[in-house]
């Protein structure tokens, strides 16, 4: 007659093992919980230097060029997008720079409307519409113009960066005596700005420069009256370096 087997027969003692696997876990589920209760309190007790962390994201960000070598940000009209989010990656000093000038132009125009700020590899430019700054075909500046240049003037007081101001024009062809092309009426609008920041602001004539690019920096197309209108603009930009006023690529037309 067969025996019949033990309930514990034939598993080698399962049962045994079975609860010191139990036995086991628990333990190893306590030490998780400790652990875990050991890191939160270390986290609340600990404090983040916020501007060292910063300063180490810009600094690795220039570093390895995350921003991409010709990246740019255009700022709405109104100028409200934060600053930061342009110059995160750019030098502590040039972020300083750029906010304070932001800062100082916003304060001493009425309407945001009439000007933007674009933060890009060669600097900050600030940017007018000419009819702000002229009258049709003219290269005399407008009264009302005088406010515009003399709040960029009073945010450059102090500053020793080098600037550069840009003429362009539409595709619609001009020919006085006095203005052939349109290359002379952006030059000449161009100069007009430049010799106002120096006689009236007294900025340093070694450190400004003057260009016309005529109409062959459009940032649209010239197909419709708004959009000539919006190529017919003046930038003054403040370089970020001395070497940063050299020629680069024309820009990208926005399709509309």
């Amino acid at each position: 007659m067969a025996r019949r087997r033990g309930a514990g027969g034939g598993g080698g003692g399962g049962g045994h093992d079975a609860a010191g696997m139990m036995r086991w876990l628990l333990t190893y589920s306590d030490l998780i919980t400790l652990m875990m209760a050991f890191f939160v309190i270390m986290y609340a007790m600990s404090k983040a230097d916020v501007a060292k962390f910063n300063a180490l994201k810009s600094s690795l960000a220039v570093a390895f060029r995350t921003d991409g070598s010709a990246s740019s940000l255009i700022y709405n009209q109104q100028g409200t997008q934060p600053v930061e989010q342009a110059i995160s990656v750019d030098s502590r000093r040039d972020a300083e720079d750029f906010q304070d000038i932001i800062r100082k132009v916003q304060a001493s125009i009425q309407d945001q409307r009439q000007v933007a700020f674009i933060v890009d590899e060669r600097g900050l430019t600030v940017r007018f519409l000419d009819n702000i700054l002229f009258d049709s075909g003219s290269a005399g500046l407008r009264a009302e113009g005088h406010a515009m240049l003399d709040a960029v003037g009073m945010a450059l007081k102090n500053s020793t960066r080098y600037v550069r101001v840009e003429g362009h024009a539409d595709n619609l062809p001009i020919n006085t005596v006095q203005f052939p092309s349109n290359w002379e009426l952006s030059a000449a609008r161009s100069i007009a700005v430049t010799r106002y920041l120096v006689d009236k602001h007294g900025a340093d004539p070694r450190r400004l420069s003057s260009l016309g690019y005529g109409e062959f920096r459009p940032l649209y197309p010239n197909t419709t009256d708004e959009n000539r209108a919006k190529n017919r603009r003046v930038d003054i930009v403040i370089l970020r370096t001395e070497r940063a006023g050299g020629e680069i690529g024309a820009p990208e037309i926005i399709k509309r």
